[in-house]
């Protein structure tokens, strides 16, 4: 009888790792959707894809760690954030907002400087970027609901994982930035 409890928690466990690799695999569908959303001047849908790429980061952590091992796509999950920052530079710069020569070469940028140093605060600005680009644009163009959906989903994910901003990302992020600063080409 015991067994079959713990079968049970097992499989649960297996869904929430299946869970958590579907909602990564949804922010990559989110990263190449916010493209020809914000090319085309969608904002109030471009703002609700971020809104869902943030909860879906807050959702998928939570179900990582309840799952039962690793997940499929745990590795990808960082990519994931960091093409979603990505897809709204590109967007913005397909609508003509941002030049094109500053939107594409901060994203080749700071894409090769993640790749190429596995430097996590390259990906933080890169989403950084995006991230802000879409709420100056909502603020800027009046869109007042979607405005309160990002920032109340900022204040939720805030509150809750507040310990983990300032115990792991917000050093990594500074610790990143200190490495990528030190780093000088030798003559």
């Amino acid at each position: 009888m015991e067994r079959h409890g713990v079968e049970r928690r097992s499989e649960e466990h297996d869904l929430l790792g299946f869970a958590a690799d579907a909602l990564t695999l949804g922010r990559l569908i989110v990263a190449v959707a916010l493209i020809p959303v914000l090319g085309a001047r969608l904002m109030a849908l471009g703002a609700g894809l971020l809104g869902a790429a943030w909860m879906s980061d807050f959702l998928d952590g939570r179900a990582a760690r309840a799952s039962a091992g690793r997940t499929r796509l745990g590795d990808v999950d960082l990519w994931a954030d960091t093409l979603v920052g990505a897809g709204a530079v590109v967007g913005f710069t397909v609508w003509g907002w941002v030049p094109t020569v500053v939107g594409l070469g901060l994203c080749v940028f700071l894409l090769a400087a993640f790749v190429l140093t596995r430097n996590e605060a390259m990906s933080m600005l890169l989403q950084a970027t995006g991230y802000a680009l879409v709420l100056w644009r909502t603020w800027r163009d009046g869109h007042t609901i979607s405005l309160w959906w990002l920032l109340t989903i900022i204040a939720v994910i805030a509150v809750v994982n507040g310990r983990i901003f300032w115990e792991r990302s917000l050093p990594n992020f500074l610790s990143g930035m200190a490495a990528a600063l030190r780093r000088r080409p030798t003559a």
